[in-house]
């Protein structure tokens, strides 16, 4: 009778209950200021299904103001034996690399631009991700400013000496600046330490505007040349946020939902080598007219149209 009764039990689920599934755990790295980046990135695995600490936990690391704790960073990552790390910006995805093939990395950042990728549809290696034509939007990314200011005669650019990235940004720099016949002031900045220097020597050289790599920090940027009343360019709409003149990128919030996909999928299983590198497809202008009008910059109407959202 007692036999039968457990037997009974057994077959309702009631006796041995299933074992409790494995929380996936998602390392997520990235070089330099997290916001809005990482808000965005929960946002669009919630919208997948994933919810922190109940059906996925997230390891945070951020570099902060410097890159140097990096390969630190990754390494302890890959000691929490993590399911997948998530890589933001080029010194991210290099630390992640160095520290691990065999962990999958999904990167949001220039890998294909500093050959860190060379295959987009069939990734090489642990590595897939998403990115946005860095060196081909940091051309156009001048351009547009040189039209909102058709008489400038001479462009700065602080680079970011310990960014890979800084390489393919600077030439595609001095391509379209030769193109225009405007003298290009590259300026190699060592770590953030020396970004209110560099920021300062720059606007006393008088140059009439100048775009700053986002791993040197970009509100702290924004900010400095907002002091220094020099005309301000880069890549995330929040160093327009922040008072920078300008932003020219792509769409964060569409890029961020295709990386949410990718992870999903390494998640359920999929190789990395079989979740080809997307591109965006999405570009954002924005012009911050407050910080415009605090520099004496009157830009056309014409210009004000073609920008997605104007800060007023």
């Amino acid at each position: 009778m007692r036999r039968r009764h457990l037997l009974a039990l057994t077959a309702t689920g009631l006796a041995f209950p299933a074992r409790a599934q494995k929380i996936p755990r998602v390392g997520f790295l990235i070089a330099g200021d997290p916001e809005p980046v990482w808000g965005l990135y929960r946002k669009a695995m919630t919208s997948l299904g994933y919810t922190d600490g109940r059906t996925v936990k997230y390891e945070f690391r951020s570099s902060g103001a410097t890159s140097d704790r990096l390969d630190e960073l990754a390494a302890a990552l890959v000691s929490l034996q993590v399911d997948v790390i998530v890589a933001c910006l080029t010194p991210a995805i290099g630390a992640a690399k160095r520290a691990t093939s065999k962990i999958p990395i999904v990167f949001n950042g220039g890998a294909p631009d500093t050959g860190l990728v060379s295959n987009l549809a069939r990734p090489e290696g642990n590595l897939t991700g998403v990115f946005s034509p860095g060196t081909t939007l940091a051309g156009k990314a001048v351009q547009v400013f040189l039209e909102s200011k058709p008489a400038a005669k001479s462009f700065g650019v602080l680079l970011n000496a310990r960014d890979p990235f800084h390489v393919p940004l600077l030439r595609d720099i001095e391509i379209v600046t030769r193109a225009q016949k405007v003298d290009l002031v590259p300026v190699m900045i060592d770590s953030r330490d020396g970004l209110a220097q560099a920021i300062e020597a720059t606007a006393r050289r008088g140059v009439d505007g100048v775009l700053v790599q986002p791993t040197l920090g970009l509100e702290a940027a924004a900010q400095l040349a907002l002091k220094h009343r020099l005309a301000a360019i880069s890549f995330r709409r929040e160093f327009a946020e922040a008072g920078g003149l300008m932003s020219y990128n792509a769409d964060q919030a569409e890029l961020t939902r295709a990386l949410a996909g990718q992870v999903d999928k390494v998640l359920k299983g999929v190789p990395p080598a079989n979740i080809p590198v997307q591109q965006a497809t999405r570009f954002e202008l924005i012009v911050n007219q407050k910080t415009a009008k605090a520099l004496g910059l009157v830009f056309s109407p014409a210009f004000l149209a073609r920008a997605d959202e104007v800060i007023e």
